[in-house]
C-alpha cells in the first residue's frame, strides 16, 4: 500500500516501521499482527484506546478497524478517552490502568491507540508503566500525531504547571498513518498539524520548508501523503540518532518554548499546533534580537504560515505571566533554558537565557521586533 515504502526506526530489538497511505482495515490490522508477534512473546489480547470525538467523527473507520482486531485476536476490548488535553492527566492514566487490570490484560497484552498527539501520549505512557511496560502501536488521525507525536517514543502527561512534565520514553511497536483519517479532520486541525511540518523543514529539513512554502494550501491535497513522509522521514533521522534528547533531538523543540508557554495560558484557546506557529514566529523574533535570524527570514516564514491558515501574530500572546510558565518548562537549566534558533531553513543553532533576562530584556525586544518598532 505504502507509495515510498515503510519508514524504518532503528532501535535494536525495539525497532519498528511507519506507515503512511490508506490502508482498508483487514491490511492495516495484518501490520498490527505482524508487529506484535515479532517479539518473544505471542499478543493474544488488545486494548483498543480511542480519542472519544475520533470515535464518532470517524465512526465508520474506527469500527471497521476494531471489528478486523476482534476476528484476529481472542480478546480486544475498547476504552474511550477524553478528547485531546483532557486525556493527559495522571489521573486518566491511573483510570486507564486499572481498567487494563480489571479487564485481565497481562504482561503480554498490547494497547492500539487511535487518536491525535494527546491520545498516544496517554496510550503510550500507560503502555510503559502498565505491568512494567507491555506493548503499543499507533494509529494517528490528525495531521500533528502522523508528522510528530506518534513518532520517536516520547509519551507522557501534563500537570498544572506546564506540559509533560511527567513521561518517558517507549518506542511503539508500530505506527500506521491511515490518511483517509484526514478526509474528517477539521480544516483547524489540519493547520495546527502543519505547524509541526514547518518546524521540522526550518530546523532539519530546508528542502521540505521550500516544497511547502512552494505548494501553499495545495499541500493539503494529492500531495499530503508526500509532505507527511517527507517529514516523518526528516524526523526519524533526528530521533535514531539521539533517542532521549541529549543533542541533536533538541532541535525539535523549536517554537515549543514559547509555544507551550501560550498554549498553557491560552488553551483551549489556542490549539497545540497554533501555539508552535505563534512561538515559531516569536522564536524567529528572538534570533533577531540575538543577532541570529535576520528580518527577512521571520517574514518569509510568517508569510508560509498564513497561506497555511495558521495565526502568526504572537505579540497579544507574549505577556509577561508566559515567563512564569517558561520557568517550569521540563527543559529548564537551573536559572535558564535553552532556545532553538534558526540562522536560514535546516540550520539552527542552541542558544542558553538566563530568565531573568529574558522577562526583563528580551521579551520586550522580541514584543518590539514583532510590533515592527526595531
Amino acid at each position: 500500500m505504502d507509495r515510498r515504502g515503510p519508514i524504518h526506526v532503528k532501535f535494536g530489538d525495539r525497532s519498528y516501521d511507519v506507515r503512511i497511505d490508506h490502508f482498508p482495515a483487514d491490511s492495516l490490522v495484518d501490520t498490527l499482527v505482524v508487529a506484535f508477534e515479532s517479539v518473544r512473546f505471542k499478543t493474544r489480547s488488545i486494548a483498543v484506546l480511542v480519542d472519544e470525538q475520533v470515535a464518532v467523527r470517524s465512526h465508520t473507520r474506527v469500527s471497521a478497524i476494531v471489528d478486523a482486531l476482534d476476528e484476529r485476536f481472542p480478546h480486544v476490548r475498547t476504552l474511550l478517552l477524553a478528547p485531546g488535553e483532557a486525556s493527559k492527566s495522571m489521573s486518566a492514566v491511573e483510570a486507564t490502568c486499572r481498567w487494563l487490570s480489571v479487564n485481565r490484560y497481562d504482561r503480554n497484552a498490547a494497547i492500539v491507540a487511535i487518536g491525535g498527539g494527546a491520545t498516544s501520549d496517554h496510550a503510550g505512557f500507560a503502555a510503559s508503566i502498565y505491568m512494567r511496560g507491555i506493548r503499543f502501536a499507533i494509529i494517528p488521525t490528525t495531521l500533528l500525531a502522523m508528522v510528530d507525536a506518534s513518532v520517536g517514543g516520547k509519551t507522557g502527561v501534563s500537570l498544572p504547571m506546564g506540559k509533560n512534565l511527567i513521561g518517558t520514553y517507549h518506542q511503539p511497536s508500530a505506527v500506521i498513518a491511515d490518511l483517509g483519517f484526514l478526509e474528517t479532520l477539521p480544516a483547524r486541525e489540519r493547520a495546527a498539524g502543519m505547524a509541526e511540518v514547518v518546524k521540522i523543514g526550518l530546523v532539519v529539513d530546508g528542502s521540505l520548508f521550500a516544497k511547502v512554502e512552494r505548494l501553499g494550501a495545495a499541500a493539503y491535497g494529492d500531495v499530503i501523503a508526500e509532505v507527511v513522509d517527507d517529514a516523518v522521514r526528516a524526523k526519524v533521522d533526528v530521533v535514531m540518532e539521539d533517542e532521549r534528547e541529549n543533542d541533536r533531538r533538541a532541535s525539535l523543540n523549536f517554537g515549543h518554548t514559547f509555544g507551550h508557554g501560550i498554549e498553557s495560558v491560552f488553551f483551549p484557546e489556542v490549539l497545540h499546533g497554533e501555539a508552535v506557529s505563534l512561538g515559531i514566529v516569536a522564536a524567529l523574533a528572538l534570533g533577531q534580537v540575538l543577532g541570529v535570524s535576520d528580518a527577512a527570514l521571520r517574514k518569509r516564514v510568517v508569510s508560509v504560515l498564513t497561506v497555511l491558515g495558521l495565526p502568526t501574530n504572537a505579540t497579544p500572546y507574549l505577556q509577561p505571566g508566559i515567563i512564569n510558565r517558561i520557568e517550569a518548562d521540563k527543559k529548564r537549566h537551573l536559572d535558564g533554558i535553552r532556545f532553538v534558533l534558526v540562522a536560514r531553513p535546516g540550520e539552527h543553532v542552541f542558544y542558553d537565557v538566563k530568565f531573568d533576562e529574558l522577562r526583563s530584556r528580551l521579551l520586550p525586544e522580541v514584543c518590539q521586533v514583532l510590533q515592527g518598532a526595531s
